[in-house]
């Protein structure tokens, strides 16, 4: 039978008692319970051989039996993966905040939109994969931590422009002009962002919930297309209200819209291809690091 598919073993804690930390992955909340109690219940069934094999270790052998599941020693390489995602994220979407100033047009598309568009739904694929892997509270981390970088960086510069520039500098106009512009689309950037990226988190959870974690293909264009059309009414209508006419502004919503939903189906392709790269290089160093701790153990 297959393992993992609904649960999985994070790490074995001590408070008072020795207890055992599981995420539920549909979810990514943590259920701590006792070593006997875990051991009992359903959801030992769907937990991996060496994962059982480090639980039984905790309750036959040595309560001080180092185990490749305790939390002082997580997987190093599972939390590299972590960072270079959530640092992506939010170089993503500050170079879209910045980019999100300029309406550009496509004649040979009839497209009205900001030349952002076609790298910000790159961060629907990678929230996408960080909800596959880490689940949800994880991803609406990394949501939070990118919302807040660009926040940070975007008032840091608008604070530049508090500052004299030297009167010989014949671009302090010019400067001031687009960094304004920026501030102006802030709220409606954080808006859209924090809005459509959290429905994109909740559906993939929640329709992998549903599909007892298949038809990833399914989830993944379901929840992106979701997010995608929330994400450019709210941007565009905040944005150029009163900027723009309500016409062009519609034309920028449905331009938007149409570019993501190409995005959401090629997508699918680098998420499978990152499951891929998970099993094959983080999940198959885990599981050789377990069965090295349980050779040293025997």
């Amino acid at each position: 039978m297959e393992s993992n598919k609904k649960f999985k073993l994070l790490g074995f804690t001590r408070h008072g008692t020795l207890a055992a930390n599981v995420m539920v992955l549909a979810t990514g909340k943590t259920i701590t319970m006792g070593l006997n109690e875990l051991a009992d219940s359903d959801i030992s069934e769907d937990l991996s051989r060496h994962e059982l094999q480090a639980l039984y270790r905790k309750i036959y052998g040595n309560n001080q039996q180092q185990t490749a599941y305790e939390l002082s020693d997580r997987h190093e390489r599972s939390w590299y993966a972590y960072l270079i995602i959530t640092v992506a994220l939010s170089v993503i979407y500050i170079f879209s905040t910045l980019c999100g100033v300029k309406p550009i047009q496509i004649p040979a598309l009839n497209l009205i939109t900001p030349p952002a568009i076609f790298i910000y739904p790159l961060t629907f694929i990678l929230v996408d994969i960080l909800n596959e892997f880490y689940g949800l509270r994880l991803a609406r981390r990394t949501i939070i931590i990118s919302f807040m970088a660009n926040l940070i960086f975007v008032l840091g510069v608008w604070a530049t422009t508090l500052v004299p520039s030297i009167p010989q500098w014949e671009f302090s106009k010019t400067y001031d002009g687009i960094v304004h512009s920026i501030m102006a689309v802030l709220v409606a950037s954080s808006a859209a962002y924090l809005i459509s990226e959290n429905v994109n988190s909740y559906l993939l959870c929640k329709i992998k919930e549903l599909t007892n974690s298949r038809y990833l293909f399914v989830r993944v264009i379901t929840s992106t297309v979701v997010a995608s059309a929330i994400d450019s009414v709210v941007f565009c209508t905040l944005a150029f209200y009163n900027v723009l006419s309500w016409d062009i502004i519609k034309t920028m919503i449905l331009s938007q819209f149409l570019i993501k939903v190409v995005y959401a189906l090629v997508g699918v392709g680098p998420i499978y291809a990152a499951r891929s790269l998970f099993n094959r290089y983080i999940n198959t160093d885990l599981a050789r690091s377990n069965q090295y701790a349980y050779q040293k153990t025997r």
